[in-house]
């Protein structure tokens, strides 16, 4: 339950009740809207660490629960047993600042504004054989252009780069298709989302299939806040084959070789990927999940 929603209902079930002589109605009213100004219904909420069997995830990470080494890194911790979990290991690059209470909730957050400081999973792992999959983050942006995530090797169907673009704060979602030399693109950017709302911190859910169930556009979604907000870039996505390669490559961050050194301008809260792509009622309760750890409606 938010404070600040309960305190709202308080102040205005005074109102109704003065503007009533007092009468214990509207104060009735007021109370109970404060109540139910808080966090999503629970009854709608799915903890990832609960999902088993194949709705079970890659990983689930957040910035509460880490480990620091000596050197330069930073593990986030697995919290779902998948013996996978991300870490810093870029050598002599920075590694991402830990923010104590820097987000909703004195829950942790990471900042990656220093330079550098990706993270990749270990150990590693591929999508090789896989034709779909899903990521949700919590994450802030600043107004800088930078990369948030890479998956697979650009080479291959079913790679993904998605960042900043510039300035205005655009998210842009590059997903690839087709094999070797007749790779093909999707891009979508969002839209309908203003510059402070990116800047603000936000539950950023994208979809990805090497499949057009739904006809030309289908082959990725892209949500802020549980709202779809994308406007098509540019296509020419054709699906010449329906699993991806057998490679390991992910990051989130920058610094990958064939994106060159531009650093990233995240804040990150969580990280959650999974092998498939999460249905409406699927992605609703995951971003409940988040609603209800944070304490913030997202």
């Amino acid at each position: 339950m938010a404070r600040s929603g309960l305190q709202r209902g308080f102040n205005q079930g005074i109102l109704q009740g003065v503007k009533t002589g007092l009468g214990m109605a509207g104060q009735r009213t007021g109370f109970a809207g404060g109540i139910t100004d808080g966090t999503a219904n629970k009854d709608k909420l799915q903890d990832p660490v609960l999902l088993t069997g194949v709705k079970k995830p890659l990983f689930f990470c957040n910035a509460d629960n880490l480990t620091t080494n000596t050197g330069l890194v930073i593990t986030l911790t697995d919290l779902i047993g998948s013996g996978r979990a991300l870490t810093n290991a870029q050598g002599t690059n920075p590694t991402p600042d830990i923010v104590t209470r820097g987000i909703f909730n004195l829950r942790n957050s990471l900042d990656f504004n220093n330079g550098a400081g990706s993270m990749y999973p270990t150990p590693a792992f591929n999508l090789s054989g896989k034709s779909e999959y899903s990521v949700m983050m919590v994450i802030k942006i600043d107004p800088a252009t930078g990369y948030i995530l890479q998956v697979q090797d650009l080479l291959s169907a079913g790679s993904l780069v998605l960042r900043v673009t510039d300035t205005t704060q655009t998210i842009r979602s590059t997903f690839y298709g087709g094999q070797g030399g007749s790779l093909t693109t999707s891009v979508y950017e969002t839209a309908g989302v203003s510059q402070a709302e990116i800047q603000d911190w936000m539950i950023l859910t994208v979809k990805y299939r090497l499949a057009q169930p739904g006809g030309p556009g289908s082959e990725q979604e892209m949500y802020i806040n549980g709202s779809i907000k994308e406007q098509l870039v540019s296509s020419d996505f054709n699906v010449l084959t329906t699993t991806m390669a057998a490679t390991s490559t992910f990051v989130i961050g920058n610094d990958r070789e064939s994106l060159g050194s531009q650093g990233s301008n995240i804040h990150l809260g969580a990280f959650l990927m999974t092998d498939y792509w999460l249905n409406e009622s699927e992605q609703l309760r995951l971003e409940n999940y988040f609603r209800d750890y944070y304490g913030h409606k997202f």
